[in-house]
Formats: structure tokens, C-alpha cells, sequence
């Protein structure tokens, strides 16, 4: 059989409707891209812009110039969160803060535990001060340099005291002369008269004279402790105040010129630091994570002053190496941010906080 197919030719009208069916279908889809198209007339090309209902107003128009419910800038507002949170304070510079205050007196069993403690190390000091100048009198340098190191290192753990006490401090300290140091100076005595000598060269039997002042200042400091006082807020900024000073004053050698034990300083100023730490606790205890914070840090900065003692003796400045000074920067930077947070922690009277959203001025 033959496969042949066979076509059926449209009729008459078969073909022109096929046509206009195609027709119809390319006029709906000019028109229905034309709907959809985006307009790109504003008004001044002649052009007619889509118009949508009439005489309704944006509910999102225009920017909130206030806080709702108050008078305060919406700007200000934000600004005043945001120092809030980084820095505890508003933009006058007065401090606020979303904690309850603590009352001041609760500061005054911190404040009695680091007097005992400070009477202690004073005690200490003392007798060391007096076997300094029995090693004078033994003509010993090296044994002198030793003997001046173990007084210094105890007194430097008062740390907390610094400020209290007046010319009586500065004696001691030795810059009641101030920052150039001249031997005819009558006000350059004290543990940096003593270190110069030693260090310098200068007869052992000169510097007696020196120490016998020094235990005699000792002594009036140990009398004097009892009855100093200590606000809270100053108490609370102390253990800030102690570490930023060491880097400053005794890691940079600036304090300890000729014996360049600013280790040995520094390590008994962190004990200050961590005493007053302890003491402040019982106050931190639940107070957002202040309390931690602080503990990581002086912990780390702890366990690195144990690492550099060799032979029961930290080494001096020019002994450290790089990688040890960048340690100890880097922990320090992280210590002081964590006490920083201490006395707004702490703080004892009650800050205004920005109104809250929604709420009046």
C-alpha cells in the first residue's frame, strides 16, 4: 500500500481567522509590557505619571525628627545610647549608668582590708630598710644593690597609697625635688637617693645617712595609714591608676634610672592591683561581667611576671627581650580596659540614663 499522507488545505475563511488570532496576540502583549514597564516621566517631558489614590498622605514619608512621646532629638537620642554603652557617659560628660547604685558606705571594709594589708608591707619595708644599712655598713656593694631591690620591691607593693600622703610620699619616693635630679638637692632622698648612690659608685658609708631618714619616714607612714582616708570612687579607680603608672613610670625605666628594675617595680605594683581586686569583689559579684573581665587579665599578666622570674630574681629592663616587652604591652592594653569598667561598676550615686522609647523626656 502506499504511505503516502495526505493534507487538508484550509477552507476559505480557515486561514484568515488563523491570522487574526496571531494578530490579537501580539496587540495583548504590547499592551501588557506596556502596563508593566516602569515610567520614567516626571512630569516635565510632557508625560502623564501613574497616579495612585487620591489624597492619601505616606505613612512613611519624611524622617522622625523626636523620640516618640518626648521633646528629645531623635539624634541626640542615639548618640546619647551609644555613649551609653561605650563609655558610661552622656554628651554633658556626666555619667550614667543602668545599674543601682551602691551605697558608699559598703566601701568601708575594702578600704579597712587593704589598710591592713598596707600596714603589713610597711612592716616589712622597715625591717628591710634596716638591713640595708647594716649591708652599708658591711661595705658591700653587691650586697647593698640586693638589700636595696628587697625594700624598694616591698614598699612598691603599697601601690594603693600613692597620692595619700603628701611630702611624706615624696620623700620616700625620692622626687620631692622633682624630676631633675641633683646630689646638693636637699630634696633628693628617699629609695631614689639611695638607688643612685649604689649605682653610681658613690661611697656605701655616704648613704647611711640616707637610710636612717628612710626608716624614720617609714615609720611616719606606718603611723599615718590608720587615719588617712580613701573615698570610694578613688578607691575603685586605683587599681587603673597603678598599672597605667607602671607602664608608664617603671617599664619605660623614667623611675628607676640606674637600677632599671622597673620589672621588679611593676610586679609589686600588680600585687597592689590585685589586693585592691580582691577586696572590691564581694562589690563586683554579679554586676554585669566586670568582675571577670578583670580576673582574666590580672590572671595572664600574674602568670607572666611568674614566667620571667629566673633564679628568684626578675631581670632588668635591658635583659628582657622584644617578644617579652610585647607580651607584657599587649596584656597590660587588656588589663586596663578591664579595669577601667571598675568604677562605673562600682558607681555610688545615680546617673540619668537617656528616656526611653516611647516614654516622656
Amino acid at each position: 500500500m502506499s504511505s503516502r499522507r495526505h493534507f487538508v488545505r484550509p477552507g476559505r475563511f480557515g486561514g484568515a481567522a488563523i491570522l487574526l488570532g496571531l494578530l490579537a496576540i501580539v496587540v495583548l502583549a504590547v499592551f501588557i509590557g506596556s502596563a508593566l514597564a516602569p515610567s520614567h516621566s516626571d512630569g516635565r517631558d510632557g508625560g502623564v505619571a501613574a497616579e495612585g489614590p487620591a489624597n492619601v498622605a505616606n505613612p512613611l514619608a519624611g524622617r522622625l525628627s523626636k523620640v516618640v512621646g518626648t521633646d528629645v532629638s531623635a539624634a541626640r537620642y542615639g548618640e546619647e545610647v551609644a555613649a551609653q554603652e561605650d563609655f558610661g557617659v552622656n554628651l554633658a560628660g556626666e555619667k550614667i549608668s543602668e545599674l543601682a547604685p551602691i551605697p558608699a558606705g559598703r566601701f568601708e571594709k575594702p578600704v579597712r582590708e587593704y589598710k591592713a594589708y598596707a600596714h603589713g608591707w610597711i612592716e616589712r619595708t622597715i625591717r628591710d630598710a634596716k638591713a640595708l644599712g647594716v649591708v652599708l655598713a658591711a661595705g658591700s656593694r653587691p650586697g647593698a644593690e640586693r638589700a636595696w631591690e628587697k625594700a624598694w620591691g616591698d614598699y612598691m607593693h603599697l601601690g594603693a597609697d600613692y597620692g595619700l600622703f603628701g611630702e611624706l610620699e615624696e620623700e620616700l619616693d625620692g622626687t620631692a625635688g622633682g624630676p631633675q635630679t641633683s646630689p646638693s638637692d636637699p630634696g633628693f632622698v628617699g629609695f631614689r637617693r639611695l638607688e643612685w648612690g649604689l649605682w653610681t659608685g658613690r661611697p656605701l658609708r655616704s648613704l647611711s645617712g640616707y637610710d636612717h631618714r628612710l626608716v624614720a619616714d617609714l615609720i611616719r607612714l606606718r603611723a599615718a595609714v590608720p587615719g588617712v582616708e580613701i573615698d570610694a570612687l578613688d578607691y575603685a579607680t586605683r587599681g587603673h591608676e597603678i598599672i597605667e603608672d607602671a607602664q608608664r613610670d617603671l617599664m619605660s625605666g623614667m623611675d628607676v634610672p640606674w637600677s632599671h628594675q622597673g620589672l621588679l617595680g611593676t610586679a609589686a605594683a600588680l600585687a597592689s592591683v590585685e589586693e585592691v581586686f580582691q577586696t572590691l569583689k564581694p562589690l563586683l559579684s554579679g554586676r554585669e561581667n566586670t568582675e571577670g573581665e578583670v580576673e582574666n587579665w590580672l590572671v595572664r599578666l600574674h602568670e607572666l611576671f611568674a614566667s620571667l622570674r629566673r633564679h628568684g630574681r626578675y631581670p632588668s629592663l635591658d635583659q628582657m627581650g622584644e617578644p617579652e616587652h610585647e607580651r607584657f604591652n599587649g596584656y597590660v592594653a587588656g588589663a586596663l580596659s578591664a579595669l577601667q569598667m571598675v568604677p562605673s561598676t562600682l558607681e555610688t550615686e545615680t546617673y540619668e540614663a537617656p528616656p526611653s522609647i516611647g516614654g516622656k523626656g
